[in-house]
């Protein structure tokens, strides 16, 4: 497959996987507004796992099958299109379900019809109403499916990623590496802009998510079941029981490996890094937004700092690598600041879609009679106030912080393009390891480094649940 092919069949997965996924989304967030409020807890919980499964995991379990597929390369193709859609569809149910309540009402629309109005303003009018939305969550869906490397190298997927891939690891000029990227990244331009202003929509204000009354369909009803028990089991739980199976027969072949240690060390402290960078990053970016109105302003400094990481991992890690092995940071190219610099570019949109999901589901009312309560004179109080606001926004903030740390943890395709010499975080070491084939000793190492995230979130619990005891006493 030449260059300009594999480009043509990443446009055109990616388009498919972006028109299906919006419209399995519209149907599932339909479904999730007319559960009963004490089961939408549950329904957001299937409908957004298959999004947490990293990589790795779906990686080392269809590995060898994507392999056994080298004679029927449609079957492969369907196989991994099939794992991708089921991994983005969450994203634009969050799209959907997090969005503002649109200009255009559809009473509003259906009377535009009725009054004949002209094309350009039915034009108006439908692009201000919430198929806005529709569009910010198909262009989403399509730089998702589009930039995807990790496992499209993994299952040896056709396409733009997969070939830079296989030519950047045989030693490609890096002229002819940086003129190539430039190619997917004018691609993906178009496709990025819908997503800015979705989240540049009522910035500068919090507001509450709206609630929709919405009927489901008996059949749409068992469509999206049907659609949520099947990704559970492909992403979720056929990889779970590969890695059962790998840390079972594997499990002794750990104590072997003295280096286990440092590499998850490598990765925790990358991620911590990676995590408060980007956080922090965001955080600013949000108060000088509320302390500045300037629209267009907030949308070109919004523009400067998620176009990085909206390009993918590996256009970002190339273009990056290029960037310091020329010119004066040419210096620090064998430290950990490049790695820094493109994990951080690479989690930011993901960070500011977070906090943009959490702002709209502040309680103003709440907050306030929180402060009061914590303006207390007595200790009681002032104890009550800050578990109250542990309750009300601590544990979605902790949440957020936890789960950027989760995806800067596993990320695998920036390290293997930017990790300086020595530096080997455990997501690298897997991922390289995983290109020889599916070995039971990766299993055990694999299900090793997804517990050490969950132990270091629950010691942090813990903790807080223990001072918190004891500033009551």
């Amino acid at each position: 497959m030449s260059w300009i092919e594999a480009i043509l069949w990443s446009v055109s997965r990616a388009a498919v996987v972006a028109l299906l996924g919006t419209v399995i989304a519209t149907g599932v967030l339909r479904w999730l507004e007319a559960l009963p409020p004490a089961c939408k807890a549950w329904g957001w919980c299937g409908v957004l796992l298959p999004f947490f499964i990293p990589s790795l995991m779906t990686g080392y379990c269809y590995r060898d099958t994507s392999m056994a597929l080298v004679h029927s390369p449609w079957l492969r193709e369907f196989l991994y299109g099939l794992i991708v859609t089921m991994q983005v569809v969450p994203v634009a149910v969050i799209i959907l379900a997090f969005s503002p309540s649109p200009a255009t009402s559809s009473s509003a629309l259906h009377a535009g019809r009725l009054f004949q109005l002209n094309f350009t303003e039915r034009l108006r009018l439908l692009f201000s109403s919430k198929f806005q939305y529709h569009i910010a969550a198909f262009c989403l869906l399509f730089l998702l499916s589009f930039q995807e490397a990790d496992l499209a190298a993994l299952m040896q997927a056709s396409g733009w990623t997969e070939w830079m891939f296989t030519k950047h690891a045989g030693g490609l000029m890096l002229g002819e590496t940086m003129r190539l990227t430039l190619w997917p990244v004018v691609i993906q331009l178009p496709f990025f802009l819908p997503v800015l202003f979705w989240l540049g929509k009522d910035l500068n204000r919090n507001s509450d998510v709206i609630q929709r009354a919405s009927r489901c369909p008996v059949w749409m009803s068992w469509m999206v079941l049907f659609w949520i028990t099947a990704s559970i089991f492909v992403v979720v739980l056929v990889p779970a029981s590969q890695l059962v199976q790998g840390i079972r027969i594997g499990i002794g072949s750990l104590f072997q490996q003295p280096s286990v240690p440092r590499e998850i060390g490598d990765a925790l402290l990358i991620a911590a890094t990676t995590t408060l960078c980007a956080i922090g990053i965001v955080a600013t970016f949000r108060w000088q937004t509320h302390r500045n109105n300037g629209r267009w302003g907030t949308l070109f400094v919004l523009f400067c700092l998620l176009l990085p990481g909206l390009l993918g991992n590996l256009a970002l890690g190339l273009i990056l690598a290029g960037i310091f092995q020329t010119g004066p940071l040419q210096f620090a190219y064998d430290t950990p600041l490049p790695l820094i610099v493109g994990e951080v570019g690479s989690i930011l949109p993901k960070t500011m879609i977070l906090f943009h999901c959490i702002s709209r589901m502040n309680k103003p009312s709440s907050t306030h009679v929180i402060s009061l309560l914590g303006r207390s004179v007595g200790r009681q109080q002032k104890a009550s106030a800050t578990e109250l606001r542990w309750q009300t926004a601590g544990r979605v903030r902790f949440a957020v912080a936890a789960i950027v740390g989760f995806w800067a943890y596993f990320e695998v395709m920036l390290p293997s393009i930017l990790a300086m010499p020595g530096l080997a975080p455990v997501g690298l070491v897997l991922y390289n390891n995983l290109h020889y084939g599916r070995i039971a000793a990766l299993g055990a190492k694999l299900v090793l480094a997804l517990l050490v995230p969950f132990i270091v979130a629950t010691l942090f619990l813990l903790l807080r649940r223990f001072f918190s005891r004891f500033s009551t006493v």
